[in-house]
């Protein structure tokens, strides 16, 4: 019998890789998800926080939970002080359930001490799961890039449609773009261990961020123009656009965020993908349209 493990947002965006990757290595995958596309192919739970004994059913004769739930922003009354506590209704679901191991998605830096309350939150659900009972891999990952990306997508997309392109800053602040396919590999060769680590998911390549948006330029074969702007003029410029694409582009906190460096980790790669390769190799697709958030996220979210 195939070993049975649990992943919050299997249809989601890196859940859907790292269920494909469970399923390649012969495990049987179920999820807990609200998530519209999923379908019949795999257990499906509701992820319902109201109903805790609901949870721990899902759990059951699970041995490795692979948590990618979390909440961007609070598009419908998720904030990340909330997200901290359902992450943490999870983990005692589990941990009551005998789970043997949780491999738990976090962030780059992590800061309890954070300005921006997203990274605030994701160290205190690093606490919870350290804290949790269960033998733990936490997985900090830069900014994911592949497939239906967000990031390198949108400002691809926005490359191709608008004359100049806002830098905010000086645009020397540096991300280390790691690629959705390694960041699942990566966790599931971690949920075969059971020794308690903490892991940074980076790429081989490191970028400023004027440098990664005139490579992705150069790339799908548009102009790149950039204009110098303060990050408050930027802000107001993207909500402009966050009404042109009914989404929300990127928040003043994420802007703040990438000019602190808090995508940025130095040391050895533990991801192979160059992005620079992958990008001339999906040229003609890359920013062909818009990816929404909000459109994917109408239901509680996962990484």
């Amino acid at each position: 019998m195939s070993q049975v493990d649990l992943v919050t947002g299997a249809y989601g965006y890196s859940g859907t890789y790292l269920r494909r990757r469970l399923e390649m290595a012969g495990h049987t995958v179920r999820t807990l998800t609200n998530h519209p596309a999923a379908d019949a192919d795999i257990d499906v739970f509701p992820l319902d926080f109201s109903d805790p004994e609901a949870l721990a059913e899902a759990f059951d004769g699970v041995t490795t939970f692979y948590n990618t739930y979390w909440s961007r922003y609070a598009p419908a009354g998720t904030s990340h002080l909330d997200a901290v506590a359902n992450t943490g209704t999870l983990l005692e679901a589990a941990a009551r359930m005998g789970v043997e191991r949780v491999v738990h998605l976090s962030i780059t830096n992590p800061d309890s001490a954070s300005f921006y309350t997203y990274y605030q939150g994701k160290a205190a659900v690093e606490d919870l799961v350290m804290a949790g009972g269960m033998s733990y891999a936490i997985v900090r990952p830069s900014v994911i890039f592949g497939g239906d990306d967000i990031l390198i997508n949108n400002i691809a997309w926005l490359l191709r449609r608008f004359p100049v392109f806002a830098i905010p800053g000086t645009g020397r602040y540096r991300l280390r773009p790691v690629h959705v396919q390694d960041l699942a590999d990566l966790c599931v060769r971690l949920g075969e261990e059971r020794t308690n680590t903490v892991t940074d998911a980076i790429g081989p390549e490191s970028f400023g961020f004027e440098d990664l948006v005139g490579t992705i330029a150069q790339a799908i074969g548009v102009p790149f123009r950039p204009v110098h702007l303060p990050a408050t003029v930027v802000s107001v410029l993207l909500r402009g656009m966050s009404m042109l694409t009914r989404d929300v582009v990127l928040t003043r906190d994420e802007i703040e965020g990438l000019m602190a460096e808090l995508v940025m980790v130095e040391g050895e790669a533990t991801c192979p993908t160059p992005l620079t390769g992958y990008l001339y190799e999906n040229a003609d697709r890359i920013g062909s349209r818009y990816q929404s958030e909000l459109a994917r996220r109408k239901v509680p979210a996962a990484l």
